[in-house]
């Protein structure tokens, strides 16, 4: 969404998307014109008791419209703040979908951090413009309900009066560019400062394991002195409407003082007038700073709320659309001349063609940045290649409903993320419908986890903390196993699964798991050679190319890559 379109058109484009409590916000803004009228009813019994018209009617009066005020004063912005808490929720609904929805290239960039900081603190702005357009209109009404009153009590005063308007139109647009513009750079001071906070104290750890303390305290402060300046400006706003408000009361209050002096001296108004439109024009004075309190809220709002409609913008990833995924005899993977690179990143995979055979077990080697677990995304469909195709048990992925797509594949990484909540609950993640008790305890068995499982107090109702902080790292790697191995799917991915764990466990595992996956197809990244050795086919990647493929036997006479690989473990 660019920053520079017109404001009307912002935020029509914003609101069309969301369901908006209108009759919360109608009665708040009937509230707001009964307390306008209210008010100026008020205004009216208290210029008769300054009068000295102390009758009974005129003090009971007086009481009743001020405690009607009173009421009318507490409820309406209640029922205002339950409106706008809906509009939130509602938003950081829509946002929640959009972020689940976005292509895996969009989400990274993005980064987490970012989008969390756009759900929590961000989308607060967005009420502002829509309980602004009906406190607005109360406020509107209310203006013009006391200039009319100020004009039928002395037209040539009120006419004066009007010179001021100008003046307030000016304060309408200097500060209303004003806030915008701090009201953007302050949510963006925000949105860094969370992002910092977000990112450097989930790694904690490794900032002291690297004796890195005293850098990161710069690089926080830097964060949080952002933040500062940010706050600062909007403070220094803040004042500025103060200001801004301040000098046109004094403006107003010298024009009525000089205007009413004239028309007393003239004969034209009564001695005790200028007391008397002083009252009516404390109203006026209030509603004008109402209005300009609202127009400052609307440009603010703009101002925060441009990265959430940037978000909502994207497009997403219609996971459901698409052709079903089609049962086959050919189980083979294709990849036929392949290119791809993350962005306007450097091409990755260059011209990438193999066939790697269903139901059985293959190894992807190759050094470091030679795209092996590019290879990964793409097979899932996480990512879509810049030209080439991508086959899957006769089933052409780009065509393909990712969800269904996403069923047939289980996927275990280096590092992989565990949700708070219990064992079970992360071993059970993305199951669908009840799972016997048995076939989760066997998975975790196949994982080698049940061991441990079974020594914690809670046995798989033991809770694990944030991203499972709770568990050592090769803990949490066997639950992710587990939890690949109790979806059952027919493509296994291990993308260097045993890292995490000792060789002779990972080991274990692995004959397990192939156990396990037997008839289906596994295909795995490792650089142990004892676990290449055994697999039934492997493919040799180097610099983004396919150096070659086939059995370890067929490989090793051709693929240099290979024998440097075998040269250098029987070294070790």
């Amino acid at each position: 969404m660019k920053n520079n379109k017109h404001v009307i058109s912002f935020f029509l484009s914003f609101y069309r998307r969301l369901s908006i409590p209108w009759w919360l916000y109608l009665i708040a803004f009937g509230s707001g014109v009964v307390y306008a009228e209210v008010g100026m009813r008020v205004s009216k019994y208290l210029v008769r008791v300054n009068k000295g018209e102390l009758y009974n009617s005129v003090i009971l009066g007086y009481v009743f419209f001020t405690l009607f005020n009173a009421l009318l004063g507490f409820l309406k912005p209640l029922v205002e703040e339950y409106a706008n808490q809906k509009v939130i929720l509602r938003v950081r609904f829509s946002m929640w979908r959009k972020i689940l929805h976005l292509p895996m290239d969009q989400f990274e960039k993005e980064q987490p951090s970012s989008l969390v900081s756009a759900v929590t603190n961000d989308v607060t702005q967005a009420t502002l413009v829509i309980s602004g357009i009906f406190s607005g209109a109360a406020s509107l009404f209310g203006f013009i309900r006391a200039c009319m009153i100020l004009y039928q009590y002395n037209s040539p005063l009120a006419a004066y009066l009007l010179l001021c308007i100008p003046v307030a139109v000016a304060m309408f647009i200097i500060v209303g560019k004003l806030q915008f513009t701090i009201m953007k750079k302050r949510y963006a001071a925000l949105n860094e400062m969370t992002t910092f906070f977000s990112e450097h104290l989930s790694a904690g750890k490794y900032v002291k394991a690297q004796v890195m303390e005293e850098k990161e305290l710069e690089s926080g402060y830097a964060a949080i002195d952002s933040r500062y300046k940010a706050d600062i400006y909007y403070a220094f706003m803040e004042q500025i409407q103060v200001l801004t408000n301040s000098l046109y009361s004094l403006l107003t209050t010298v024009v009525m003082a000089v205007g009413g002096s004239r028309l007393i001296n003239a004969g034209k108004m009564e001695a005790t007038g200028i007391n008397m439109f002083s009252t009516y024009m404390t109203q006026v004075n209030l509603y004008m700073a109402e209005l300009l309190t609202v127009w400052q809220n609307v440009m603010g709002s703009k101002g925060a709320l441009v990265h959430v409609g940037d978000i909502l913008d994207m497009e997403e990833e219609h996971t459901e659309k698409g052709n079903s995924w089609t049962e086959s005899e050919n189980r083979d993977i294709v990849f036929k001349n392949v290119n791809f690179g993350y962005g306007s990143e450097k091409e990755i995979l260059h011209d990438f063609s193999v066939c790697i055979p269903g139901g059985k077990t293959t190894a992807v080697i190759g050094d470091n940045g030679s795209g092996k677990s590019t290879v990964m995304k793409l097979l899932q469909g996480f990512y879509q290649p810049d030209s080439g195709e991508i086959w899957v048990g006769g089933n052409k992925i780009c065509e393909t409903s990712p969800q269904e797509c996403h069923k047939k594949f289980g996927y275990v990484l280096q590092n992989n993320p565990l949700m708070s909540g219990t064992i079970r609950d992360n071993i059970l993640y993305g199951t669908e419908g009840e799972t016997p008790e048995e076939e989760m305890k066997k998975a975790a068995r196949e994982a080698r986890a049940d061991s441990f499982i079974d020594a914690l107090p809670n046995g798989y109702d033991t809770t694990l903390g944030e991203a499972g902080n709770r568990l050592s790292s090769g803990q949490k790697q066997r639950i992710a196993i587990a939890r690949a191995l109790i979806a059952k799917p027919d493509y296994l991915i291990l993308d260097e699964a045993g890292a995490n764990l000792d060789h002779d466990t990972y080991m274990k595992i692995y004959h397990g798991i192939r156990k396990k996956m037997e008839g289906n197809t596994i295909v795995f990244i490792a650089h142990d050679m004892r676990e290449i050795a055994e697999a039934d086919y492997l493919v040799v990647m180097h610099h983004g190319r396919l150096e070659a493929c086939g059995t370890p036997e067929e490989v090793f006479a051709v693929s240099r890559t290979y024998q440097e690989y075998l040269q250098s473990a029987e070294a070790s």
